[in-house]
């Protein structure tokens, strides 16, 4: 079979002209940045007194985003006072107090979650928050997004009008409906340099339709200025109409059927629903298939019918019952009207075709909104706000779309080329999807707020339901081809990442599906580690901060995957999850440090050993290649390359270089290579950088040191004086011998290194001559 070409996406039409981004905050450290940030925070004392943790820093907050490891017991009766006890003990030691509610998760998976929100005089912050995950009762993850330097208050606010209609101000519809004010929030943005700028934002909801799309615009207006910090639309779609369809179709996978035949006992009403339904995709012929959780309000026994489309009911026979198209899930609704039909009810069995009951778009939308809503209950049966029958409403004005607004799901009929959206099952799961996404995100008191992990894990929904690789086959009337296809070349981060949620969520939904299939392909299996993670608060990160959301989802995936409350020693599908997830350009950072003291002298024609220790723990192991040495015997040569052994298997790598000449100057560094290409841990840090490196190492070779001068230790070279009494006119760059205070381009970026942090021969007090 061949191969079918990626979906792609018209990228300039996709993009909503109104929807207004900041820019990312939490942008993940280099390696370099990493260790300035552990040393500045007091994260390397904190690991002191636990063995075995790893952290990923925020760059902005300076502080652990994520710090995971070995399960650590902490007092307390039950996980909110464990919860607080842990932040009055540890994160004191980080700046941090709270002494507010903690929101907690103690639903789905093997994993207990409790949250506290940043609050300033009871206005929350945006992204401000501690985040702790407990394994039987104990911790093994934690983070702190808190920020230091909120303002008490805000200027002068305008009025609620002039807010308002900064809030609408170019946002132009052919129909508006309305415009609601909602809850203020402190907002960080990036200023000059790493400074913060601070905006008190109003949130407004403008709501409005722009041809035949629904817009709901959450609004964020700064409260002094009225500028527009963010909008985002809340409304969330198919996007089929925007996809350039691909050329081959794919092997097809449905949903097995539901057994038929049940017969009651008791001479009561009893028997089975069925009805004539499109069961996947609209180029299928139409089948016969029970329609589940249907609401027969038969007098004096009203019931539903089951997943088989069964039912008993307490009454007796014969009556004529009106049955509309509504169910425990889902509530069918044409122009604003649910389709009934009388049937007449005889007692004992009742095997019943109700076919007339509507029509066949109205069906099928109906049983696959029942069946989607059952999926998420087989997984989460502890989650009950999506436990309502949810307006399903078809043929809704328009072409080529389907969308969820946050209260209802909606299809729209044939035309423009494409399909009644209603009649494709996993379009109609997918929207379903985005309403799991987003009630359950809301019982946990946040918004799923990024685009792209909501795009992703309502693909990923509607695939784990119908076992499918692609979204909407059949969508288009001219083919069978789909909208979205995760069996072929994979989306990477971050090169594919072009800010089109439907396309940038391919990233995450495709690492799932890869991890899927190298986990063996069972669905079951699949889905117990997204549901264990899914609690994690990844999709709170703002749109453009996909790569912060991304790596979140790998530890927890990685943390669902583990057995004992231990994560440095591996899970029992490492492998599967860490290369699935890689595939797409999503992986853990190298913790792995590489420990050397250099030695400056050298005796001539003598081989050369290198020694260095680093600890490769998990889950770096995985895909660790090897601790390498690169050296150089003259100023402008090549570089070479040496693979350092590690005899023992223990933490010490040596390297041999050849003998040289007495009055050679060796220059060398060290890193780690991956299996991916990657180099860490670079010793001296940035040595390896094409542009302006770092300073390497530098042995002397055949050579012996006869005089001494470090500022510290030795001064062989007796007192030195600064500058030439009564001739030195100079009034900048003056030298003196002082402690180094290092300076960076960037900022906390070690590869931007202007001055260097300490003093380059390491003695007592760390005193250099500087200017």
């Amino acid at each position: 079979m061949q191969a079918q070409s990626p979906t792609t996406y018209q990228i300039d039409v996709a993009l909503d002209p109104l929807e207004v981004r900041m820019q990312p905050l939490n942008v993940t450290p280099t390696d370099a940045q990493q260790r300035t940030l552990r040393e500045q925070s007091g994260w390397n004392q904190w690991a002191a007194n636990h063995p075995r943790w790893r952290s990923i820093m925020g760059s902005v907050t300076g502080l652990p985003h994520r710090a995971f490891g070995p399960a650590i017991e902490v007092p307390g009766s039950d996980l909110v006072s464990r919860a607080q006890h842990f932040v009055a003990n540890d994160l004191v030691d980080f700046g941090i107090g709270f002494e507010g509610e903690w929101t907690v998760e103690t639903k789905t998976g093997q994993h207990d979650w409790a949250f506290a929100q940043q609050t300033v005089n009871g206005i929350p912050v945006e992204g401000g928050r501690i985040v702790t995950k407990w394994w039987e009762g104990q911790l093994i993850m934690w983070g702190a997004d808190w920020y230091g330097d909120v303002p008490a208050e805000s200027e002068s606010p305008l009025t609620e009008l002039a807010q308002m209609e900064a809030a609408t101000a170019g946002v132009e519809f052919d129909e508006w409906y309305e415009v609601e004010m909602g809850d203020q929030a402190w907002v960080p943005v990036l200023g000059q340099g790493d400074e913060l700028d601070w905006h008190l934002v109003q949130k407004w909801m403008v709501s409005g339709r722009d041809g035949a799309i629904p817009r709901r615009y959450e609004t964020a207006v700064d409260v002094s200025t009225g500028e527009i910090v963010w909008r985002q639309n809340r409304v969330v779609h198919i996007d089929g109409k925007w996809s350039v369809p691909a050329a081959d179709g794919k092997p097809e996978r449905a949903v097995l059927r539901m057994g038929l035949d049940r017969p009651a006992d008791a001479m009561v009403i009893s028997g089975v629903i069925s009805s004539q339904v499109h069961e996947m995709y609209p180029y299928e012929g139409d089948v016969t298939l029970p329609m589940p959780s249907l609401s027969l309000p038969i007098t004096g026994g009203a019931v539903y019918t089951d997943n088989e489309g069964g039912f008993i009911s307490d009454a007796s026979g014969p009556q004529l019952v009106s049955v509309a198209l509504e169910g425990r899930w889902s509530t069918v609704l044409t122009n604003g009207s649910t389709p009934s039909l009388d049937v007449q009810f005889e007692d004992g069995y009742n095997a019943m075709d109700l076919s007339d009951l509507g029509n066949l778009k109205e069906r099928s939308a109906y049983r696959s909104v029942s069946l989607i809503h059952d999926h998420m209950k087989s997984y989460m049966p502890d989650f009950t706000d999506l436990d309502w029958s949810i307006p399903t409403n078809i043929d809704v004005a328009g072409e080529c779309n389907a969308f969820y607004d946050g209260q209802s799901v909606n299809f729209y009929d044939a035309g423009g080329g494409c399909n009644a959206t209603s009649l494709i099952a996993d379009v109609v799961w997918h929207e379903y999807g985005h309403g799991i996404n987003d009630y359950f995100y809301s019982s946990l008191g946040y918004n799923f707020s990024n685009g792209a992990m909501n795009e992703g894990y309502a693909d990923l929904w509607a695939m784990s339901l119908g076992n499918i690789a692609e979204i909407g086959k059949g969508f288009y009337t001219d083919n069978e081809d789909g909208i979205r296809a995760y069996d072929q070349e994979p989306k990477v981060y971050p090169q594919d990442l072009v800010g089109e949620v439907h396309a940038d969520g391919e990233i995450i939904c495709g690492a799932w599906y890869d991890t899927h299939l190298l986990m063996g392909g069972d669905w079951m299996q699949t889905m117990s580690l997204f549901i264990d993670a899914y609690p994690g608060l990844q999709a709170t990160a703002p749109n453009g901060s996909e790569g912060q959301a991304f790596t979140d989802v790998l530890i927890d995936v990685l943390q669902a995957d583990d057995d004992d409350g231990d994560l440095s020693n591996g899970t029992p599908n490492d492998l599967a999850i860490v290369e699935g997830f890689d595939i797409h350009g999503i992986s853990v950072f190298s913790y792995a440090e590489i420990d050397h003291n250099p030695e400056e002298f050298s005796p001539a024609e003598t081989d050369i050993v290198i020694e260095a220790e680093t600890f490769i723990i998990f889950p770096y192991n995985l895909y660790f290649e090897a601790v390498n040495l690169w050296y150089q015997t003259e100023a402008g040569g090549e570089w070479t390359q040496v693979v350092m052994d590690n005899p023992d298997g223990n933490a010490l790598f040596t390297a041999q270089i050849p003998a040289q000449p007495a009055g050679s100057v060796l220059a060398y560094y060290m890193g780690i290579t991956d299996d991916f290409g990657g180099l860490s841990a670079v010793n001296p840090v940035a040595a390896a950088n094409e542009s302006y490196p770092n300073l390497p190492h530098y042995l002397l070779v055949g050579v012996e040191p006869v005089l001494i001068n470090d500022s510290d230790e030795y001064s062989d070279f007796g007192n030195w004086t600064t500058g030439l009494p009564g001739q030195d006119n100079a009034t900048t760059g003056i030298w003196e011998e002082a402690i180094p205070v290092g300076s960076y381009a960037e900022a906390n970026d070690p590869s931007s290194v202007v001055a260097p942090t300490q003093d380059h021969t390491v003695g007592f007090a760390g005193y250099a001559f500087v200017t």
